[in-house]
């Protein structure tokens, strides 16, 4: 009451505004973003591998709970709207869950239907190209100093008649390398992926 009198606002030590508090959302989601895309385009070739038009990624882990200064908190899969904005850059359909945005049972509907032709003035059948999936790159940590020891990158690479997504490093390897007359028909989330030249 004193503080009112006089004007002033009273704010307690660990105060936080709404800004700041959306800003580190923002933040927290965006450095996860790396390895939550990782577990995405698991589920998404496993969805393919079932011949599958679709898969729903749940934003939390059904029935898990974390404990958080005390509390019980639902355990985090995924930040869906993030995601649902990376997965987008790749051609593929995303929908919210509209009924249920940050419940429990909230998910991220993601599909992909149909084959598109890619720009063949931009392709050379007879050149060779890796297909590196932008903000993929994680860091792969020493189980016993915990320091990074190397980075991954999730690249596009037929396997099996099927197009997929492998992690190699960053430097890449001739694992995820992709001859030009294989990437002139594609499906459309890998025509969404600028190629890269590489020189052999």
């Amino acid at each position: 009451m004193e503080y009112e009198s006089q004007g002033e606002s009273f704010q307690p030590a660990n105060g936080i505004d709404a800004k700041e508090a959306a800003n580190q959302v923002e933040k927290a989601a965006q450095k996860a973003l790396p390895n939550e895309l990782k577990k995405a385009f698991d589920e998404i070739n496993l969805a393919v591998k079932n011949e599958q038009q679709s898969v729903r990624l749940f934003q939390y882990e059904l029935g898990a709970y974390v404990c958080v200064n005390g509390k019980p908190q639902r355990k985090r899969i995924y930040h869906i709207d993030a995601l649902s904005k990376e997965l987008k850059k790749y051609g593929y359909e995303t929908k919210l869950d509209s009924n249920n945005s940050d419940g429990p049972y909230s998910f991220l509907e993601v599909s992909w239907k149909g084959k598109e032709t890619s720009d063949i003035s931009k392709i050379d059948p007879a050149k060779k190209y890796i297909l590196p999936l932008e903000d993929t790159e994680c860091e792969i940590t020493d189980s016993v100093t915990g320091k990074a020891i190397s980075h991954e990158v999730a690249y596009a690479c037929p396997r099996d008649n099927k197009w997929k997504i492998v992690y190699d490093r960053k430097i890449c390897s001739d694992a995820v390398i992709v001859p030009g007359k294989d990437i002139i028909d594609v499906p459309k989330w890998v025509r969404a992926i600028e190629p890269i030249e590489i020189e052999c």
